[in-house]
């Protein structure tokens, strides 16, 4: 089962600041030191497993498994905290991901993909909880049956946008635009596709989304801006 980790990101609401220039590593300690002076805090336990949850993007199986820790600590405490059941059922994904026994794959998939589903009703207003899922299974193969949950996400999604919302951040406006066109372009609306690439385009033409989001407006029409 082969499935795409490029873009399954989810961006940062930090609990403080954080450094952008310093190392996971150093964040790790950082808010390890403030979880053991106050272990039950639930800011503090998701900010950790969603940094671990990041870092696991790029590979690092150990910061996977350090995800899965905190994640499981923070539900344990509050088992309606949609935004990280979403984040740990995206972890799980990528505990498929680093697992070798194809059986045992596909388990934490169809795990991953039965928590994300489960934030989703906790909190289905919530567009970072949408996102995440949306972003998470938009690459999973077709016989896992997840194109419409994934389709009718990014439209809410895009929704939101149109409607101002500012509860994401601009990178995640363009993201969406950039899959939710991908969906239509998929189902041969290209100029539907074109008109949302531009939209997006245009909220940070400098951003490497939108070198992206240019990439795909070249494709259905050259040249475009």
């Amino acid at each position: 089962m082969k499935i795409r980790w490029t873009w399954i990101l989810i961006f940062c609401f930090s609990l403080m600041p954080l450094g952008a220039a310093q190392s996971y590593s150093a964040q790790l300690a950082d808010l390890q030191k403030q979880l053991s002076l106050n272990p039950t805090n639930k800011e503090l336990l998701f900010k950790v497993g969603e940094l671990c949850h990041d870092e696991g993007v790029h590979d690092n199986k150990k910061a996977v498994v350090l995800a899965e820790k905190y994640f499981l600590q923070l539900l344990a405490i509050d088992t309606n905290h949609a935004r990280g059941r979403a984040l740990y059922g995206s972890t799980l994904t990528m505990k498929a991901r680093d697992t070798f026994w194809p059986p045992s794959r596909l388990s934490y998939v169809k795990s991953g993909i039965k928590e994300m589903d489960a934030a989703v009703k906790l909190a289905p207003l919530d567009p970072i909880v949408r996102f995440s899922r949306s972003v998470n299974n938009f690459h999973m193969p077709k016989w896992l049956e997840r194109e419409e949950i994934v389709k009718t996400d990014l439209a809410w999604l895009w929704e939101q946008i149109e409607k101002k919302t500012d509860a994401l951040p601009v990178d995640t406006k363009q993201e969406v635009a950039r899959l939710h066109g991908l969906v239509l372009k998929k189902e041969k609306k290209d100029e539907q596709a074109r008109e949302i690439w531009k939209k997006g385009l245009s909220m940070d033409p400098a951003s490497e989304v939108a070198k992206d989001i240019q990439k795909e407006l070249d494709r259905v029409s050259p040249k475009a801006k």
